[in-house]
C-alpha cells in the first residue's frame, strides 16, 4: 500500500447536484473550500473536477442574485460527470484501502472513515430491508483515534467497523441481540473488512446467523 493514499468520497458530488441549502454566499463560500479541499485529497485536479466546477457556477449566480433553485441547461455535462462519479465510488468503497492502510492519528483520514463507514452500514441496513426508524448508526461512546468501532443497531441484531489494527482481518463484527439496545444473544462473528465490498454477500451472511426472517 502507498504511503499517500487518495481517498475520494460522493458527498461533494451529491451537494453539487443539490445544493438547495446553498443559498447565501457565506455557506456557498464555505461549500466551494470543502469541495476544493475534498478534490485535492482525492488527487483530482480541482480546475477540471466537476463538482468544483459546479459549485463555483452556483455561488456566481447567488452572488449575481439569481433564484438558486434556478435550472441551467448548460450545467448538463457537469451534472452528468457528478452523476458517474457517485456510481463509480459506490460500485468501489473506500473503506477497503482505507482500513487496510491504516488510520494512524490522521484527523482527515479518520473523518473520511467516520463517513464512509456511516454509508456502507446504511447501504447495510437498506440491503437488509430495514426502515429507517427501525435502526440507528452511532459511534463507540469510547470513540478515540484508537478506538475507532461505528455501529448499526438494529431491533435483533448489531454490526460493527472496528477498524483496530490489534487483530487485523478481523474489523467487521456482527452478532444477534435481545432488542436494539440489549445484551448479545450469543457469540459475535468477526471477518475481514473486504467483505464490505459484497454488500448483498455480507446482509445475506448477517441474515443467517443472526436467524433474521428474508423479507418477502
Amino acid at each position: 500500500m502507498p504511503s499517500t493514499l487518495h481517498l475520494d468520497l460522493p458527498f461533494r458530488f451529491q451537494r453539487a447536484l443539490q445544493p438547495d441549502g446553498l443559498r447565501v454566499m457565506q455557506t456557498c463560500s464555505a461549500a466551494l473550500t470543502d469541495a476544493l479541499n475534498d478534490a485535492r485529497r482525492a488527487g483530482c485536479d480541482p480546475e477540471t473536477d466537476p463538482a468544483v466546477l459546479l459549485l463555483g457556477r452556483h455561488l456566481g449566480r447567488v452572488a449575481a442574485g439569481e433564484c438558486p433553485e434556478r435550472g441551467h441547461p448548460e450545467d448538463d455535462d457537469l451534472r452528468k460527470a457528478c452523476e458517474q462519479r457517485i456510481a463509480e465510488l459506490h460500485s468501489a468503497p473506500i473503506l477497503v484501502p482505507l482500513i487496510q492502510r491504516g488510520l494512524g492519528c490522521d484527523p482527515d483520514l479518520i473523518r473520511v472513515y467516520k463517513s464512509a463507514a456511516r454509508e456502507a452500514l446504511r447501504y447495510l441496513a437498506h440491503t437488509l430491508c430495514l426502515d429507517p426508524a427501525n435502526y440507528n448508526i452511532q459511534l463507540d461512546r469510547h470513540f478515540t483515534a484508537d478506538n475507532p468501532a461505528i455501529s448499526l443497531f438494529a431491533d435483533r441484531f448489531c454490526v460493527t467497523i472496528d477498524p483496530c489494527r490489534i487483530n487485523p482481518g478481523r474489523e467487521i463484527g456482527w452478532v444477534r441481540t435481545n432488542g436494539r439496545d440489549g445484551p448479545w444473544a450469543g457469540r459475535q462473528l468477526r471477518g475481514p473488512i473486504d467483505l464490505i465490498s459484497n454488500v448483498t454477500r455480507l446482509a445475506a451472511t448477517v441474515r443467517r446467523d443472526c436467524h433474521l426472517h428474508q423479507p418477502a
